[in-house]
């Protein structure tokens, strides 16, 4: 039997995952959301570079946001019916707007693809 502290190694693995391209109704309803808060055509880009599961249905997630404004971090939530019902179901807030980047700085700092 595998010590406990692998065990719990491979569950943190197993919840916690870099998703660049999630192409899911939360990912795509969290990326409405984002692009909401910009006028039509500003944002660029949207990585989500962290997405978070857990055994309950929860979700959260981390995205860099490029825009004509410029660069901001946002984050994301998703609690399924019955999980924190004092919460919004899903939402997203803005985190920070970023100093100015290159294409490059952002890429290697955000671990993105192309």
């Amino acid at each position: 039997m595998p010590p406990l502290s692998r065990i719990a190694l491979a569950l943190t693995f197993l919840l916690t995952s870099t998703a660049g391209a999630a192409n899911d109704e939360i990912s795509q309803e969290w990326a409405r959301l984002i692009k909401a808060d910009f006028q039509d055509g500003c944002v660029s880009r949207l990585d989500e570079y962290l997405s978070t599961f857990g055994s309950n249905g929860v979700r959260l997630g981390t995205w860099l946001v490029q825009t004509c404004e410029g660069n901001f971090e946002y984050f994301a939530n998703y609690y399924p019916p019955g999980v924190k019902p004092e919460k919004k179901r899903i939402d997203v807030s803005r985190t920070q707007k970023l100093r100015p980047l290159t294409p490059a700085q952002l890429r290697k700092m955000y671990s993105l693809k192309g």
